[in-house]
C-alpha cells in the first residue's frame, strides 16, 4: 500500500470512492462529494498493489498555519485493515509539508475513539450531516507546531536559547520538553535548581500555548503563581512533562482572562505547581 498525490485519473477515482462511501449511503446526488476547494486542496490516495484507489482524503488551508482534513474514505472491502490510520498520517504529512501546524476535522461521534488515540482533541460541537449524523470538531497540533513553539522560545526568551530548551512531543494531553544538562550544570555536577525551575515554567507556558493553537485562540500567557519542590538532585539530561485534560480557555471568548493551573514534573526531582493566566486581547 502506498499513498501518493493523485494524478488526474487517480483523483477521479478518489472522487468516485468518496461518493460511494460518504454520500451514496445517504441517498445524496452525484456531485455532492465535491466542493469548491478541490483545486486548492492537498489530495492523497492509497493505491493497492494493482494501482486501484482504495483510500482517499484531502486537507485544505483554513489560515497560514491551520488546515482542515475532509473526505476521508476507505473502500468498504478494505476497512478495518489499518488504512484509515495510514491515510490520516499521509494527510498530516502533506499538511506539514505545506507549512501547516494544526489540523482539524469533523468526526462522527462513533469515530471519536479513533481520533483521540491518534493525538486529536475534541474541541467542541461539530455539524450534523444530512440532519442525522452528529459530528464533533477535533484538532491536533502537528510536530511542526511543536517545532514552532521551540522557535518562539528561542527568539523571545534568551534564557530558553541558552539552555537549549526544546519541545519533544505533544499528544493532545501530555507535553514533554528537554534542555541541555551542561548549560544548567552547577558546581556540584548536578542541575542548577534555577535551571530546572526555568525549564518547568517554560514547559507549563508551552502547554498553555499549545492549547491556544488547538482552539484557534490568542492571548498573552503569564505566570501568576508558582510553588516548586525539589526531592533529589538531577544529574542527567533534564526532561520535563506536564499532562492535563483540556484547559479551560472559555473566558477568552467573552473577553475575560483565563486561569490555568498546571503541575509540571522534571526528571522526578522537581515538581512545579503553577498558575498561569492568559490575558484576553483588548479591542
Amino acid at each position: 500500500m502506498i499513498f501518493v498525490k493523485p494524478d488526474p485519473a487517480q483523483l477521479t477515482a478518489g472522487f468516485d470512492l468518496r461518493f460511494r462511501v460518504l454520500r451514496q449511503p445517504w441517498q445524496q446526488p452525484r456531485g455532492s462529494e465535491q466542493d469548491d476547494l478541490e483545486a486548492q486542496g492537498l489530495h492523497r490516495v492509497g493505491l493497492d498493489g494493482d494501482g486501484t484507489v482504495v483510500a482517499t482524503g484531502r486537507v485544505h488551508s483554513l489560515s497560514c498555519r491551520r488546515g482542515q482534513i475532509r473526505y476521508m474514505a476507505v473502500a468498504p472491502d478494505r476497512q478495518r485493515q489499518g488504512l484509515g490510520t495510514q491515510l490520516l498520517a499521509a494527510l498530516e504529512l502533506a499538511a506539514q509539508q505545506a507549512g501547516l501546524e494544526v489540523v482539524e476535522l469533523q468526526a462522527r461521534e462513533s469515530q471519536l475513539g479513533f481520533y483521540l488515540a491518534r493525538g486529536y482533541r475534541d474541541i467542541g460541537v461539530g455539524h450534523t450531516l444530512f440532519g442525522t449524523v452528529s459530528h464533533r470538531r477535533m484538532a491536533k497540533v502537528l510536530d511542526s507546531g511543536v517545532a514552532r513553539l521551540t522557535q518562539v522560545w528561542h527568539q523571545t526568551i534568551p534564557l530558553a536559547g541558552f539552555m537549549q530548551v526544546e519541545g519533544l512531543s505533544f499528544d493532545g494531553r501530555r507535553f514533554c520538553t528537554r534542555a541541555s544538562f551542561d548549560s544548567g550544570r552547577n558546581l556540584h555536577g548536578t542541575l542548577f535548581a534555577g535551571a530546572g525551575y526555568s525549564q518547568a515554567v517554560l514547559t507549563g507556558w508551552g502547554r498553555v500555548w499549545l492549547e491556544l493553537q488547538l482552539c484557534g485562540l490568542e492571548g498573552d500567557i503569564v505566570l501568576a503563581r508558582a510553588e516548586v519542590s525539589y526531592s533529589k538532585p538531577v544529574a542527567e539530561t533534564p526532561v520535563a512533562e506536564v499532562e492535563s485534560e483540556a484547559l479551560d480557555l472559555a473566558p477568552l471568548l467573552n473577553g475575560r482572562n483565563a486561569k490555568v493551573p498546571l503541575t509540571v514534573v522534571l526528571a522526578d526531582g522537581l515538581r512545579l505547581q503553577a498558575l498561569f493566566a492568559v490575558l484576553a486581547e483588548r479591542h
